[in-house]
Protein backbone atom coordinates (compact mmCIF):
# COMPACT_ATOMS: atom_id res chain seq x y z
CA UNK A 1 0.00 0.00 0.00
CA UNK A 2 2.93 2.78 0.84
CA UNK A 3 4.14 2.01 -2.47
CA UNK A 4 1.27 2.66 -4.28
CA UNK A 5 0.73 5.70 -1.99
CA UNK A 6 3.96 6.46 -2.94
CA UNK A 7 3.27 6.54 -6.90
CA UNK A 8 0.58 8.75 -6.26
CA UNK A 9 2.35 11.62 -4.54
CA UNK A 10 5.23 11.54 -7.18
CA UNK A 11 2.31 11.86 -9.90
CA UNK A 12 1.23 14.50 -8.25
CA UNK A 13 4.29 16.13 -8.06
CA UNK A 14 4.69 16.04 -11.61
CA UNK A 15 1.51 17.89 -11.90
CA UNK A 16 1.94 20.14 -10.19
CA UNK A 17 1.28 23.98 -11.23
CA UNK A 18 3.07 27.13 -10.54
CA UNK A 19 0.19 28.79 -8.85
CA UNK A 20 0.24 24.80 -6.44
CA UNK A 21 3.73 26.08 -5.56
CA UNK A 22 3.37 30.04 -4.73
CA UNK A 23 -0.29 28.58 -2.68
CA UNK A 24 1.92 26.12 -0.80
CA UNK A 25 5.09 28.35 -0.56
CA UNK A 26 2.38 30.99 1.06
CA UNK A 27 1.06 28.59 3.36
CA UNK A 28 4.41 27.18 4.56
CA UNK A 29 5.60 31.01 5.16
CA UNK A 30 8.50 30.43 2.35
CA UNK A 31 9.91 32.58 -0.07
CA UNK A 32 9.45 31.21 -3.65
CA UNK A 33 9.01 33.71 -6.08
CA UNK A 34 6.76 33.21 -9.91
CA UNK A 35 10.28 32.82 -11.81
CA UNK A 36 11.25 30.40 -8.78
CA UNK A 37 7.80 28.19 -9.12
CA UNK A 38 7.77 28.17 -12.61
CA UNK A 39 11.55 26.62 -12.71
CA UNK A 40 10.34 24.52 -9.68
CA UNK A 41 7.13 22.92 -11.97
CA UNK A 42 9.13 22.69 -14.87
CA UNK A 43 12.13 20.56 -13.08
CA UNK A 44 9.19 18.41 -11.02
CA UNK A 45 7.71 17.73 -14.24
CA UNK A 46 11.24 16.26 -15.39
CA UNK A 47 12.67 14.36 -12.63
CA UNK A 48 12.54 11.09 -12.55
CA UNK A 49 14.26 10.45 -8.79
CA UNK A 50 12.18 8.97 -5.69
CA UNK A 51 11.74 12.16 -3.33
CA UNK A 52 11.25 9.63 -0.28
CA UNK A 53 14.26 7.92 -1.23
CA UNK A 54 17.06 9.74 0.64
CA UNK A 55 19.60 9.48 -1.82
CA UNK A 56 17.12 9.91 -4.68
CA UNK A 57 15.49 13.06 -2.80
CA UNK A 58 19.15 14.58 -2.44
CA UNK A 59 19.98 13.87 -6.08
CA UNK A 60 16.07 15.24 -7.47
CA UNK A 61 17.13 18.95 -5.03
CA UNK A 62 20.67 19.02 -6.74
CA UNK A 63 19.53 19.09 -9.72
CA UNK A 64 16.67 21.42 -8.68
CA UNK A 65 19.81 23.72 -7.28
CA UNK A 66 21.41 23.29 -10.17
CA UNK A 67 18.61 24.89 -12.56
CA UNK A 68 17.49 27.51 -10.04
CA UNK A 69 19.83 27.94 -7.02
CA UNK A 70 20.92 26.48 -3.57
CA UNK A 71 17.72 28.47 -1.42
CA UNK A 72 15.42 26.69 -4.06
CA UNK A 73 15.86 23.68 -3.70
CA UNK A 74 15.91 24.17 0.26
CA UNK A 75 13.06 25.49 0.06
CA UNK A 76 11.25 23.26 -2.12
CA UNK A 77 12.77 20.66 0.39
CA UNK A 78 11.03 22.41 3.30
CA UNK A 79 7.36 22.38 1.35
CA UNK A 80 7.96 18.70 0.79
CA UNK A 81 8.66 17.84 4.41
CA UNK A 82 5.76 20.26 5.47
CA UNK A 83 3.36 18.53 3.66
CA UNK A 84 4.37 15.33 4.64
CA UNK A 85 3.76 15.97 8.29
CA UNK A 86 0.95 17.80 7.54
CA UNK A 87 -0.10 14.87 6.19
CA UNK A 88 1.35 11.84 8.64
CA UNK A 89 3.56 10.61 6.24
CA UNK A 90 7.18 12.08 7.72
CA UNK A 91 8.64 8.93 8.18
CA UNK A 92 8.53 8.39 4.38
CA UNK A 93 10.89 10.80 4.09
CA UNK A 94 13.33 9.66 6.41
Amino acid sequence: MKHVAQQIVMQKLRQLTVEDILHYSQKYQIKVTKSEAAQIVSALKKNQENPFDPKGRQRMLKNLAAITSADTAKSVNRILIKLAKEHGVEHWLQ
